[in-house]
């Protein structure tokens, strides 16, 4: 996912190349972001424009996560829509430094050998994509509050505890 630029770079405003995603590049996820659970692939459209590179496509992401109510992984696939905005840091022209732009954190650089990386947009993009309570089907039951039987698989033989010490004082005043 990590592209050579320069001659778009040369290119009039208005050009733009198609690229497919690689599938032998890797994103550096953390332990408790995300797991990639196979190649990354897409495609992506590269536009030159007045200020850099503006990248325009989707990425399919596959994922390993984990069930928040009964802990099984499972794999889901994102598709990511990637609409980033790259700039260069070095001249293609003249080799001289390009002054950031403005709004710097929006957008990312084209490094010093006019070579634009992917992998850091889709990683972030792919973090906001991200579920906040992952489950592995609408309807999951979860586990056993008493036993951690998967209640997927069945009902479990645990008696259930109807009663809570934490009401016992009201239980005695309704008893008065």
């Amino acid at each position: 996912m990590i592209y050579n630029v320069a001659q778009l770079l040369k290119a009039p405003v208005g050009t733009s190349q198609r690229v497919e995603l690689d599938n032998d590049d890797h994103l550096d996820l953390e332990e408790n972001e995300a797991r990639l659970a196979g190649p990354i692939t897409g495609q992506v459209r590269l536009h030159r424009t007045n200020r850099g590179i503006f990248v325009d496509g989707v990425a399919e992401v596959p994922v390993e996560l984990e069930c928040t109510r009964c802990l099984k992984t499972f794999t889901q696939k994102f598709e990511l829509p990637i609409r980033e905005l790259f700039y260069p840091v070095i001249d293609v022209e003249t080799g001289l430094p390009v002054a950031a732009p403005e709004d710097d954190d929006l957008s990312y650089p084209i490094d010093q050998n006019h070579t634009l990386d992917l992998r850091e947009a889709i990683r972030q993009n792919l973090l906001l994509a991200l579920p906040i309570k992952t489950l592995c089907k609408e309807d999951c039951a979860g586990l056993c509050p008493q036993c951690g039987k998967d209640l997927n698989d069945g009902p479990c033989d645990c008696v259930p505890d109807t009663e809570d010490d934490r009401f016992a004082a009201l239980r005695q005043l309704l008893e008065q």
